[in-house]
């Protein structure tokens, strides 16, 4: 038996309680991050005999399934007609792996695919050589200004909105080679999607806000971070108050990928990551 439906905030709930009995560190096992990018993904809830899965697809086209349940605990025959119908696996964890035979299965990654995994108390903390780049902007923007965080919420996730728009006017790029989309949607629809975030102000004004929600027992994720660069530091700044907000909790910051965007990856990469976190495929050999 197969049912493929339209992902949706009816199978919310299910969808966040099998991520949440997987404990993953992928970012992209989360509710918010399935059903923000329903679109571009054209993601499908698909449940099978074999279990429950998302059926989606790649910047290439290329059609995969998501499990949302333990793929070693599976009937092999029952997932190898899942394969035969929706593509290969995505993403699979590195410790899962030893369940696919290699003489049956394929299994690759792509680096511009990969998570990006960051200490919370080292982002914190920016400390040593590696950090000084960023300290001495974190400096200059304290000596310029006094900001203030507010936490998101329905009262004021308009001025999130003013700030999205100016960041997408900054950008100069067409709003479909953004993610602009989907920042406005979580905006809009921050509490049904469980999200947590903080905005900050200058002399009053809305000037940046960092989203993003706890994704397993150890790791928070943030799925978007947008400010106006007048405010030169900004982005240390959210990024290192965010980091001292949850570093009591998480242990880790997963910032998501970089999508092969060379300039996403310097950035990511002057924060010292403490890994990359592959994401596997694993297909069907022919």
């Amino acid at each position: 038996m197969e049912k493929l439906e339209t992902v949706d905030f009816q199978h919310r709930d299910l969808i966040r309680e099998r991520f949440k009995i997987l404990d993953l560190p992928i970012s992209d096992y989360t509710f918010a991050n399935i059903y923000l990018f329903r679109a571009i993904s054209r993601y499908k809830f698909l449940q099978t005999d074999c279990g429950l899965f998302i059926c989606g697809s790649n910047k290439r086209g290329q059609p995969y399934v998501m499990p949302l349940n333990d793929l070693r605990s599976c009937d092999m025959q029952i997932f190898e007609e899942v394969l035969s119908k929706y593509g290969f696996f995505f993403p699979i964890p590195e410790e899962w792996l030893s369940f696919f035979p290699p003489d049956k299965f394929i299994v690759t990654s792509d680096d511009d695919e990969s998570d990006y995994i960051y200490l919370a108390e080292s982002m914190a903390a920016l400390k040593g050589r590696k950090f000084s780049r960023h300290r001495n902007h974190l400096n200059q923007f304290f000596s310029l200004y006094e900001p203030q965080g507010r936490p998101l919420c329905a009262d004021n996730h308009y001025d999130g909105l003013r700030i999205l728009q100016h960041w997408q006017d900054e950008s100069m790029t067409a709003r479909e080679k953004t993610d602009f989309a989907q920042c406005e949607e979580a905006l809009n629809k921050f509490s049904e999607l469980a999200l947590w975030g903080t905005i900050y102000y200058i002399e009053d004004k809305p000037a940046g806000f960092i989203i993003g929600e706890p994704l397993n027992t150890d790791t928070f994720v943030l799925h978007f971070a947008k400010a106006s660069t007048k405010y030169h530091g900004i982005y240390e700044f959210m990024f290192n108050d965010t980091a001292k907000k949850l570093m009591a909790e998480y242990k880790y910051l997963n910032l998501e990928e970089d999508m092969g965007n060379k300039n996403l990856r310097r950035t990511k990469m002057s924060y010292s990551p403490e890994k990359l976190l592959k994401k596997y495929r694993v297909s069907r050999k022919a």
